[in-house]
């Protein structure tokens, strides 16, 4: 009988170190870095910004990451349980509030990929070739449409079923999901770049112009897409480390899978910006097409690039389907990071599942109804992703960042040693730009609208501080309760605990 409970033990969990870095990897590669990437290097310097979005990614996003790599392999919780066990119960509603803002996040994200769905049959069936106006098309799909709405459930109901199947599932979803990210995106660059003109695009893309390293907006846009793409503060690391072996590598899987977020973005954008300086007749109208915005660019430009690009009805088909593989498979980590923390509590599998995917689902129709509060929960919950990183940043701060690095980072199964600079990063550097990244978005968010202090506005400022002060506020309120609600304690301070069958793991 000991040799079978020790044989069900080595079972749980990832099957592998490369297991693990594959879901990190599909959990942060998302339409970010699709839609956005491109066109915000685009129109922040071209190689310039990609010099300072490096940057960022090795001062900011890469530090706390590994951090809550430790944070989640050390607890063997979800956020709540994660926050409270590692450095303390009061501080347990930091964990509720990443919790619902990633709750947030899945409710509407899952409509974005219901237009995704729309776009790749429209793309097989040439749907959108002949319509002049592409953009009232979009604006009929975002608006009050009931196959968006349909789509929206499926799309929900999908993210639940393979996170029902644990951890094992979402191991074998995303060997399937990531192969067939890249594979679309490689040939899609490749048709892209031979494309009459398209030397123009790359030439933009990675062309340096030192002077635009002195503009603070090149480094703050740098640092927001880095953030936003890679994941510090959501959650996502500290949820999928709860699953990974003691022994795995923390740094190596960490930089591997910055690696593979990078590698992601720097392909959209040879499939997307060669294509766009090809068909453009200009370069000040390819220059236009990439300051529409991520709707603009992906719904309206692209399609009708596509329509008129030679093989365009082929890349428009590997477009749409990488940036569904990409979308559907961090919706599964969404997912994953809100449901962790009932069974944490307690609840069956099947019921936590089965009561996030309700809660989802009521918290998402409206934005699957109407682009307006679509666009508003993504504005609140991106600002609330940012004070995620800083929660995260405090947690390791608090905790200890030497014994961290020392004890946790750099033991004896460490292939890569991390050194002092990441204390100092953790510590001072990413704390400091994270802060300044939300006092910027914030700032920026009052001449958005004439009333910026309105809290029913699409991105007032108000309407952040009204529902992301709410959240805080409750959670705040909370605490003891949340706190209680986390059953079991596995982590001693001092070592990585085994992973524990809480359903998910098996």
């Amino acid at each position: 009988m000991e040799g079978t409970d020790s044989k069900k033990k080595k079972q749980l969990g990832y099957s592998s170190q490369t297991a693990l870095v594959i879901s990190l990897i599909a959990g942060c590669v998302g339409t970010g870095n699709i839609w956005r990437f491109p066109r915000v290097a685009a129109t922040n310097g071209g190689g310039t910004f990609i010099i300072a979005w490096t940057v960022m990614w090795a001062l900011v996003c890469i530090p706390i990451m590994i951090g809550e790599h430790v944070i989640g392999r050390a607890t063997r919780h979800g956020v709540i349980g994660a926050f409270k066990d590692f450095i303390g119960e009061k501080f347990a509603w930091m964990g509720m509030v990443v919790a619902i803002t990633m709750a947030g996040v899945a409710a509407y994200y899952s409509t974005v990929i219901a237009w995704v769905l729309q776009y790749l049959g429209l793309s097989l069936t040439k749907g959108y070739y002949g319509n002049e106006d592409k953009q009232a098309l979009f604006d009929s799909i975002s608006n009050g449409n009931i196959v968006t709405v349909l789509l929206f459930i499926f799309v929900l109901a999908i993210s639940a079923f393979i996170v029902l199947k644990g951890i094992k599932g979402i191991e074998k979803a995303n060997k399937i999901f990531i192969p067939i990210l890249f594979f679309c995106l490689i040939i899609a660059a490749i048709n892209s770049l031979m494309l009459p003109g398209s030397s123009a695009g790359l030439h933009y893309l990675f062309d340096i112009d030192f002077h635009d390293l002195l503009h603070y907006k090149v480094w703050l846009e740098a640092l927001t897409q880095a953030v936003w793409s890679a994941g510090p503060g959501w959650g996502l690391v500290i949820t999928l480390a709860v699953f990974s072996r003691a022994k795995s590598d923390v740094g190596l899987t960490t930089i591997t899978q910055g690696f593979g977020d990078n590698g992601g973005a720097l392909l959209a954008a040879l499939v997307v910006l060669p294509a766009i300086f090809a068909i453009a007749p200009t370069i000040a109208a390819a220059e236009n097409i990439c300051q529409g915005g991520n709707n603009g660019l992906t719904f309206v430009s692209m399609t009708n690039i596509f329509e008129h690009m030679p093989g365009g009805y082929f890349i428009s088909i590997l477009f749409f389907t990488s940036l569904f593989v990409a979308a559907i498979s961090s919706n599964v980590c969404h997912f994953m990071i809100c449901s962790l923390p009932f069974v944490d509590s307690g609840m069956k599998k099947e019921k936590a599942v089965k009561l996030m995917f309700v809660i989802l689902l009521i918290w998402g129709l409206p934005s699957a109804w109407n682009i307006n509060f679509l666009s508003n929960q993504d504005w609140v919950f991106g600002q609330l992703m940012v004070v995620g990183s800083m929660f995260s940043c405090f947690a390791i701060i608090k905790f200890g960042t030497k014994k961290i690095r020392n004890q946790f980072i750099n033991n004896k199964y460490s292939g890569i040693h991390i050194g002092y600079w990441w204390e100092l990063c953790v510590k001072i550097i990413a704390p400091i730009i994270v802060v300044t990244m939300f006092l910027w978005w914030s700032i920026q968010s009052i001449g958005w609208e004439a009333n910026w202090w309105n809290p029913l506005g699409v991105f007032s400022l108000g309407t952040f501080i009204l529902q992301g002060g709410l959240i805080i506020l409750v959670s705040i309120l909370f605490n003891k309760k949340i706190a209680a609600s986390v059953k079991e304690t596995y982590f001693d301070g001092e070592s990585f605990p085994p992973i524990p069958d809480n359903g998910f793991s098996g």
